[in-house]
């Protein structure tokens, strides 16, 4: 449970939470299973905090350090993650539909075998992340860096990757149907070829597709 003059603090003033911090880097905070859904934790403080079991939904994160924080089984649907630093982050379990993380720095994150539909990671930095498994339906990658992202199996149906810097991702046995990869860089045809894709599929205009059959495909540079 988490110690209740913790949440007191946190929801009383971010600027008199952040002081206690640097005053007392040796406390870690304990937030967990707290109530702070609509909270207002801008620029906050809270790297490896425990937010396990909380609820933050619909809460403003942007700009808070979350460094090697713990959100095991947190809340976090329609959460503003903009522009945190969330590496080192523990994220099993959590819930994420319809929240944002523009801008932020999520290299070597685990979101493995997550539901992550509708969620915004456009511009974030995902060098590194682990997505396998996940569900990124309808999720949003414009301008974001997934060199070296690791989307192996993940379901990326309608997912919009335009611009997203594409180099090394592993792209194997991943689900691209109607998704849009218009202007993506660095994307190789190997990479598409490891992948399934549709007729809805939009691939970036160097690369050009051949329908072999109605499911068989080959992926060819112009």
């Amino acid at each position: 449970m988490a110690i209740s003059g913790h949440v007191i603090l946190l929801k009383k003033s971010i600027k008199e939470w952040n002081r206690w911090r640097e005053d007392y880097r040796n406390i870690q905070p304990d937030l967990e299973g707290a109530d702070l859904h609509d909270a207002d934790l801008r620029n906050a403080d809270l790297k490896k905090a425990i937010f396990d079991g909380a609820n933050l939904k619909d809460a403003n994160l942007q700009g808070a350090d979350l460094g090697k924080a713990f959100f095991i089984d947190a809340d976090l649907k329609g959460a503003n993650l903009n522009e945190t630093d969330c590496r080192g982050v523990k994220f099993q379990g959590s819930k994420f539909r319809g929240c944002t993380f523009k801008k932020a720095n999520l290299r070597k994150v685990d979101f493995s075998d997550l539901d992550l539909r509708e969620v915004d990671f456009s511009e974030a930095d995902l060098r590194k992340t682990n997505m396998r498994n996940s569900n990124l339906q309808e999720s949003r990658f414009f301008k974001s860096d997934l060199r070296d992202t690791l989307l192996y199996e993940a379901n990326l149906e309608a997912a919009y990757l335009s611009s997203a810097l594409m180099q090394g991702t592993d792209l194997h046995f991943a689900n691209l149907n109607q998704a849009v990869l218009r202007y993506s860089m660095n994307l190789t045809p190997d990479q598409v070829q490891s992948a399934k894709i549709d007729h809805k599929t939009k691939v970036p205009h160097y690369l050009k597709i051949h329908w072999d059959s109605e499911n068989d495909f080959r992926c060819e540079e112009k």
